[in-house]
C-alpha cells in the first residue's frame, strides 16, 4: 500500500487546503491529464454502471497496470485521474491490497480528502470505478 499512498498524497495534501468549489476547480484541472482511453475500446464490458454519466475504465496488466480512461463528466474525469496517479505502474496485488486496507471504498474518499464538495452521485460513480478496478484485477 505504501507506494500508492505516497503518490497519491500530494493529492490528498492538496484537497486538504481547499474549500468547495476550489476542490472542484482542482478535480477538473486533474480531469484534463487523464491517460484516454481509445474510442474502440468504448464497449459494454469497460463502463462502469455506477456513474450517472457515461464513464469508462480499461485496465492493461503486464508487468505492472496501465489504466485508460474517460466520461462524459469533467468532474468523473479529475476522479478516474486520481486513480490513474495511485494505480498506474502498480502491480495487481499492492492495489486489491489498498483498496482492501480500507474497511469500505468510501473510506478511500474520505482519505483523499475530496470532501462534501461533490455530490453523493460522483461519490458513488468513484466508489464504482474503483469496485470495478478490483473485480477486473481479481478476474484477470
Amino acid at each position: 500500500m505504501g507506494n500508492i499512498t505516497e503518490k497519491l498524497s500530494h493529492i490528498r495534501d492538496g484537497f486538504a487546503t481547499l474549500d468547495g468549489q476550489d476542490r472542484l476547480v482542482y478535480l477538473i484541472d486533474l480531469g484534463k491529464r487523464i491517460d484516454l482511453i481509445d474510442e474502440t475500446d468504448k464497449i459494454e464490458s469497460n463502463k462502469v454502471h455506477a456513474c450517472t454519466s457515461q464513464t469508462w475504465v480499461k485496465i492493461q496488466n503486464q508487468d505492472t497496470i496501465s489504466i485508460t480512461v474517460d466520461s462524459e463528466s469533467s468532474i468523473v474525469k479529475g476522479l478516474l485521474r486520481i486513480l490513474q496517479i495511485g494505480f498506474n505502474n502498480e502491480q495487481k496485488k499492492n492495489i486489491i491490497d489498498f483498496i482492501d486496507d480500507f474497511d469500505e471504498p468510501i473510506k478511500i474518499f474520505e482519505w483523499l480528502n475530496i470532501g462534501p464538495t461533490i455530490s453523493s452521485q460522483r461519490q458513488n460513480g468513484f466508489i464504482g470505478a474503483l469496485l470495478f478496478i478490483k473485480k477486473e484485477l481479481i478476474n484477470e
